[in-house]
């Protein structure tokens, strides 16, 4: 099993993941758009109506103040694809996504 990728790859596996993750309807593969949108908004809770297109946000405004946030989208893959970002915590936070998912899609 692949455990280390380099950066290009890993954006790549994460685009591929992601046009996975929105062509398939699995519970998992859901969980796994959830955490991609917390960690790309910091967001305390995700939910998201596809139905609506619409991406439901708790954000931390300061120590113990929330806010509720309402994100619109055209379309969830470009959305999502928007939502990689190419720096080095995130690289090494999708590389773990990569190992948790591939492993347990095998």
């Amino acid at each position: 099993m692949k455990t280390y990728y380099t950066n290009n790859v890993i954006l790549q596996e994460m685009n591929n993941l992601i046009h996975s993750s929105c062509t398939q309807n699995s519970p998992q593969l859901q969980k796994f758009q959830t955490a991609l949108i917390k960690k790309y908004f910091g967001a305390l809770e995700v939910s998201c109506s596809n139905a609506k297109k619409e991406i439901y946000l708790k954000l931390a405004v300061k120590k113990g103040q929330y806010t509720n946030v309402t994100v619109h989208y055209n379309n969830l893959e470009n959305f999502l694809k928007s939502c990689v970002e190419n720096d080095s915590s995130n690289l090494s936070f999708y590389q773990n996504m990569l190992i948790f998912y591939n492993a347990n899609a095998a």
